[in-house]
């Protein structure tokens, strides 16, 4: 039920409130004692019909709705009574119950004081009226809403109350809340400063509008209509049984926010005409978009509303409109479309950019160079990537190529068919070669995720560079991973440029590991190599890989070598971590690299020497004469494992006419030189392949110089043989020198007593006595043997044998050496007279096993002599 208050206007010694079921401020009661009087002096005997009166109090509390009766029953003329209802405003806009209100403002009933009672109205949903088919009102509706807002009389209408109930029946309730009208009036007639919206007047009452500042209507005349929406709301107002202006679903279009002015009404049938256009013209939707944006309706209402029949007209757009049109179109329709959540609309958006990107990529091309500020084609991009990757060729890829890098960055970070289609043209890879230079860090590292994986040529290394010099060690090994499974590292340097820039950023263990887990290949391996350099670390890693096989490995190894330049090369041979391993694994095929380590002077002296074994067989030439030398110059001042002689010897004769054997001999005997070594070294020459030993025999000088100048007399009784023999050979050959080399030993090996070098004595003494025992004057360097005097023979026999019976050498070698004398009887009687001399010559008969037969019948003979001869100790 609805609260309706009454109030009875009448005369009372002036026109004034009879009675009222409300008391009202006085502001508001001010309005309605005005308006209930008559508007404008009654004409003598003029007459009216009761007439109705609606509009709103100034405080907005309350909505009137009154009748005014001519009342005749007071002497005074142009008296009249009024009966207002008054009814809550909001009551009143959202559901205005005119019948109820009709039912009480009974025409045919003039009101009294006791009508002024509060009454409790029903409310009915459906106020059906008749047709008002006798009125034209196009002028009135078009001057109310579809022109600028201005109070409006009408005059001579028929049947104005039936007009006034249909309109504010019609009106949509922020517009009832504040509409007022009077469908009778003689003069204007003002609430709260303002003309009412509508009056209705006699014809004869227009000399009294004449300064009316709205607009003037005449009821009678047939009118013409002035805006194409006129018809309608002609319609909607007067025709229809139940008279609106707006419809639901028009007022929750226009919600809270747009349907305070008659400017509504008129964004709502914009809004339908344009609705209807869509099916034939989808432009018809940039329309309702903008009334959307408009802020004059419901912007969710709006779009729930729009979006179904937007999406279904953007998918006929490609056949209703031109393709530039339908560009357009796009364009428009992204721009005003941002902000809204419309995805279906979007989705139909999206597929009629790819349809178009398809069948017109100029016009893609065109929209992406259109200026963009909010970004709301850029949402399109990768619509229009998809349709570009489906459009013919060399037509598009022409296209692409003289694009902004921009717009290529921008479609190839889409991915897809057409990043597939500019990794397969080669115009467009060298154009990305500058990707970096021309566009957004963000924009070029994003197009470079999506076209890497196309990127698997070498042809194609001029797009591929710019992204993989900003690539991390993570991203490097994916990518040569990828390029792995593509084609079996066919790109070559593809794979090498990402090798490259992992060694920038310390990803080459992780690259080796990608590559290790390939496929084994011939491009494989090459990578691998490049992946390493000839450095210890490099080097350990090979050497410690356990998943490449043997031959892999060992080829890889002496690869990498082979790129060493002679630092490096003899820094990896000389490091302790890895430089034996390295000679251990290369094999003996590996000439070069084995002859450049058979050069190395810091390599461990076995690792050289397996090398130098190893490696001289399968040379020949300058090199092998240069790497027997430099291991002869080694080995002969070193022990080492393994057959010594039969290594040096190999090397000896080697070098044969080659070797300095002064040098050898120096090298290899004297000062500086262990005695063990020199010992070695001394049976090394004494066994020396022919050539090489009659050098050395040519060389004895040297070779007594070199035992000479040793601080001590400390080299083993092999070694003192050895030379005793080559001595004796010299000997044998008449070889100059020999005289000098037993001058300079003797004196010292005759002092050396505890040591073994009574055969070296044997092989040098008899050269001296022999000299001395001649009748010419003796050479020089005897001149200065300590024990010479003018007596030159007697003296060395004495020193001969007493530095016999005071050692521990073999009487034998004193039978060999007085034999050689050819004065074994003068030595062994000097035995003789010695201390023990008998026992002596005992000891010496006993231990002539060295001697030949001749020597052994003369040396026993001369012992037979001296011991039956009596006076032995008697010197001749």
């Amino acid at each position: 039920m609805i609260t309706a208050e009454i109030q009875i206007h009448g005369y009372r010694k002036g026109h004034q409130l009879l009675a009222s079921s409300i008391v009202l401020p006085k502001e508001d009661q001010t309005v309605v004692d005005r308006l209930s009087d008559v508007a404008g002096p009654l004409r003598p005997k003029e007459q009216f019909k009761p007439y109705l009166s609606a509009y709103p109090l100034p405080s907005g509390t309350h909505y009137v709705v009154a009748r005014t009766w001519q009342d005749v029953t007071v002497p005074r003329a142009g008296c009249v009574l009024t009966k207002s209802v008054l009814i809550d405003a909001l009551v009143w806009s959202v559901n205005a119950p005119l019948l109820a209100i009709l039912q009480l403002l009974d025409s045919d009933v003039l009101p009294d004081e006791a009508q002024a009672v509060r009454m409790e109205l029903p409310q009915r949903a459906d106020q059906r009226l008749r047709p008002a088919t006798n009125f034209n009102g196009s002028e009135l509706l078009e001057a109310l809403f579809l022109e600028d807002a201005k109070p409006v009389v009408v005059f001579d209408a028929p049947d104005p109350e039936l007009v006034a109930l249909r309109l504010l029946t019609s009106l949509w309730p922020d517009i009832r809340r504040r509409f007022s009208l009077s469908t009778f009036a003689l003069s204007p007639r003002k609430i709260g400063g303002r003309d009412l919206d509508l009056v209705f007047a006699p014809s004869n009452a227009k000399a009294k509008f004449s300064d009316w500042p709205g607009r003037r209507v005449d009821g009678r005349l047939p009118q013409t209509d002035r805006h194409r929406w006129t018809s309608s709301i002609v319609s909607r107002v007067f025709e229809k049984d139940l008279p609106k202006l707006l419809s639901d679903r028009e007022l929750s279009l226009l919600g809270d926010r747009g349907a305070q002015s008659a400017a509504s009404l008129r964004i709502a049938l914009l809004w339908e005409e344009l609705s209807d256009k869509l099916h034939q013209t989808p432009t018809a939707a940039l329309g309702l978009l903008d009334i959307a944006n408009s802020g004059m309706v419901s912007n969710f209402a709006a779009v729930k509303a729009l979006e179904p029949r937007l999406a279904e007209a953007t998918r006929h757009a490609a056949s209703t409109l031109s393709t530039k049109d339908a560009w357009d179109f796009v364009g428009a329709i992204a721009r005003k479309m941002q902000g809204h959540n419309m995805p279906v609309g979007k989705h139909a958006i999206e597929a009629l950019v790819e349809h178009l990107a398809e069948t017109a990529p100029d016009g893609a091309i065109s929209l992406l160079l259109q200026p963009d500020p909010k970004q709301a084609i850029e949402s399109f991009v990768p619509n229009i990537a998809m349709g570009l990757g489906k459009a013919l060729r060399p037509f598009t890829e022409h296209l692409l190529a003289n694009a902004p890098m921009s717009v290529l960055a921008s479609l190839v970070a889409q991915g897809g068919p057409l990043t597939d289609r500019v990794a397969a043209d080669d115009v467009l890879i060298r154009k990305i070669g500058d990707i970096f230079e021309e566009v957004d860090q963000s924009l070029a590292s994003r197009a470079g995720a999506m076209l890497l994986p196309s990127l698997v040529e070498d042809r194609q290394l001029p797009a591929a560079l710019p992204f993989f010099i900003r690539l991390d060690a993570h991203v490097i090994a994916t990518e040569l991973r990828r390029l792995g499974e593509a084609n079996g590292y066919k790109a070559i340097q593809m794979s090498t440029a990402l090798i490259v820039r992992a060694r920038d950023v310390g990803g080459l263990l992780q690259v080796r590991d990608v590559l290790v887990q390939s496929k084994a290949s011939v491009r494989r391996d090459a990578l691998l190599s490049r992946s390493m350099e000839p450095v210890a670390e490099d080097m350990l890693w090979l050497l410690n890989e356990k998943h490449l096989s043997k031959a892999t490995s060992t080829a890889l190894l002496v690869g990498v070598l082979k790129l060493a330049d002679d630092q490096q090369f003899a820094a990896l041979l000389g490091d302790s971590s890895v430089g034996e391993r390295i000679v251990e694994r290369l094999p003996d095929d590996a000439i070069e690299t084995l002859t450049r380590a058979a050069l190395q002077e810091n390599l461990p002296l076995e690792s050289y020497i397996r090398i130098v074994q190893s490696v001289i067989p399968k040379i020949e030439g300058v090199q092998r004469f240069q790497i027997a030398e430099r291991a002869i110059g080694r080995l002969l001042r070193n022990r080492f494992k393994g057959d010594e002689a039969a290594t040096l010897n190999m090397l000896l004769g080697i070098l044969e006419a080659r070797l300095d054997v002064r040098w050898a001999a120096k090298v290899g005997v004297g000062y500086g030189t262990t005695a063990d070594v020199a010992s070695r070294n001394l049976l090394v020459f004494e066994s020396a392949p022919l050539a090489v030993r009659q050098r050395m025999i040519d060389a004895l000088d040297e070779i007594a110089i070199a035992v000479q100048g040793r601080d001590f007399i400390d080299l083993t009784e092999a070694a003192y043989d050895a030379c005793a023999r080559l001595f004796f050979d010299a000997e044998k050959l008449h070889k100059p020198g020999l005289i000098e080399a037993a001058g300079r030993l003797i004196p010292s090996l005759l002092r050396a007593r505890q040591q073994p070098v009574s055969l070296l004595i044997a092989a040098l003494f008899p050269v001296i006595y022999r000299e001395l025992s001649k009748d010419d004057d003796v050479p020089e360097l005897l001149k200065f043997v300590p024990f010479f005097d003018w007596d030159r023979c007697k003296a060395v026999r004495r020193e001969l044998v007493e530095a016999f019976l005071s050692s521990s050498w073999p009487p034998g070698n004193l039978a060999l050496t007085a034999y050689r004398c050819g004065d074994v009887s003068r030595i062994l009687k000097r035995i003789a007279k010695s201390y023990d001399g008998a026992k002596y010559l005992s000891r010496l008969e006993n231990d002539l096993g060295r001697l030949g037969e001749d020597a052994q019948r003369v040396v026993r003979r001369n012992i037979a002599e001296i011991s039956t001869d009596r006076s032995h100790g008697l010197e001749r």
